[in-house]
């Protein structure tokens, strides 16, 4: 069952709770005023016609027209004779209508005629008689109309949208400080230094993007602090290390010293690097190092680069590479992914004494209706047995790559993005410093992307690297 963000739990809070308002407000008003509008409004017209009647009957003569006259002049009661010929239509509002038509009959007797339109002339007639005589008494039309309105519902679905739209305001509100800590925690996360955040509003929110931009200053410091001194560590190791590489290259030792000494100082060398391209996977980068990249033109440049060892038979590379693939950031942090995924095949793609051959495709990738990670070829899931996790990210580019290795076992495939991880074969590689995937799986989160590994059913790893697209 998917989870439900903090937006919609406090706004579905808020609309149970305005529910729940409106169903106590109206039972409260049931219980404050049981009477419905049809009957109030059929007491009243009875109680007009009741009076009108009596006092027609209590006046003769000119007093008698001197009253109609005064009753449609401050009532706008009217009096008509009643005749066989009346053309009669029913009060507009079947349902509710109904209900007062027999509600009067009820009070003025069960020959009462209720109409609302007589003779073209619109408004609200009740028969009544006087002795043998019979009449009609007209009201206006408002008084009906006034008392109905629209149905029950419409008043319900337009206090519910008007509940909606504050819940959603209210919601809106609470949240959107929420929002933004989250947003600058992600790229903190991604080793991007995030806007300050606004130290305004509630006291609560106020003080915590307070602390929030106090670590994210001490953070950015910490990271500038750390790039200086591997950089000054690099610098102080490997200057020693190259003069004590040309000492021993010019030392009267056996060959076999000489090649155990240089094959030393080679992996302290290897290591080293190794340290500082995790670093610098690490920081931030320039805008002015963003652009469109040819991804075939960069993975065949990389694959020119070890030339000597495909002549050798050491090592295959087959490229598949969607066409016109563009991918929209730093050249340098691809070069840098990939030459670290094609080194790890190199070591660990192949089973003794064969070479290694590795396959590279890439694709681009895009967002389907759903919001899920897709791509723009098919991709077979048989082809995998380990676990597979699929990414909702924005569009960009997927690189795959495949050996015909041992694999790895299945407990440590989570365990191999982590810095410093080997394998307990791994432990006497010449520079295996156990960083060479964690590099890739921190480029990889600097684009917000992923980078997974799982063994395929006829054998081999295929690492799945996901690269976004940098924002223009």
């Amino acid at each position: 069952m998917p989870r439900i963000n903090l937006f919609w739990r406090t706004f579905l809070l808020i609309g149970v709770m305005v529910l729940l308002s409106h169903l106590a407000s109206w039972q409260a008003l049931r219980h404050l005023n049981p009477t419905s509008p049809e009957q109030r409004l059929a007491w009243e017209i009875s109680s007009v016609v009741n009076l009108t009647r009596s006092a027609l009957i209590s006046t003769e003569g000119e007093r008698r027209l001197a009253l109609l006259d005064e009753l449609a002049r401050e009532e706008g009661v009217r009096i008509a004779l009643l005749e066989a010929g009346d053309r009669t239509t029913p009060l507009p509002g079947p349902g509710d209508a109904k209900l007062l038509e027999k509600r009067l009959r009820s009070l003025l007797g069960p020959e009462t005629r209720i109409a609302g339109r007589l003779n073209g002339s619109s408004g609200l007639w009740i028969s009544f008689h006087i002795d043998a005589d019979q009449y009609w008494l007209g009201l206006r039309l408002e008084r009906w109309t006034r008392q109905a309105g629209p149905p029950w519902w419409v008043l319900i679905a337009l206090a519910l949208l008007v509940s909606a739209g504050a819940g959603l305001l209210i919601s809106r509100v609470i949240n959107r400080p929420l929002a933004r800590l989250a947003s600058a925690l992600g790229r903190v996360s991604s080793s991007a230094t995030p806007a300050l955040l606004p130290e305004t509003g509630p006291t609560e929110i106020a003080e915590l993007n307070r602390h929030f931009n106090a670590m994210s200053h001490e953070l950015a410091e910490l990271e500038n602090d750390r790039a200086i001194t591997l950089a000054g560590i690099s610098h102080d190791i490997r200057t020693p290390l190259t003069r004590l590489r040309m000492e021993v290259e010019m030392a009267a030792i056996a060959e076999a010293d000489r090649e155990s000494m240089v094959s030393d100082i080679e992996r302290i060398d290897l290591i080293v690097g190794k340290f500082v391209e995790y670093a610098r996977s690490g920081s931030t980068t320039h805008e002015e190092q963003i652009g469109c990249i040819d991804v075939a033109a960069l993975l065949q440049a990389l694959r020119d680069n070890y030339a000597p060892r495909i002549q050798a038979g050491q090592l295959s590379i087959d490229l598949d590479v969607q066409d016109s693939l563009e991918w929209r950031g730093d050249s340098l942090d691809l070069a840098r992914a990939m030459a670290n995924l094609i080194e790890n095949a190199l070591r660990y793609g192949h089973r003794e004494g064969e070479p290694t051959r590795l396959r590279i495709r890439a694709r681009r990738l895009s967002m389907d209706v759903r919001g899920h990670a897709t791509l723009a070829l098919d991709m077979d899931p048989a082809r995998f047995s380990g676990p597979w996790r699929a990414t909702g990210i924005p569009e960009g580019l997927l690189i795959e790559t495949s050996d015909d290795g041992p694999g790895v076992p299945e407990e440590a495939i989570e365990r191999l993005l982590r810095p410093f991880t080997r394998l307990a074969h791994e432990r006497n590689e010449l520079g295996a410093s156990g960083l060479g995937l964690a590099i890739v799986q921190r480029i990889a989160l600097r684009y917000r992307g992923s980078c997974s590994l799982a063994n395929q059913t006829g054998g081999g790893l295929l690492v799945k690297l996901v690269l976004p697209d940098v924002a223009r």
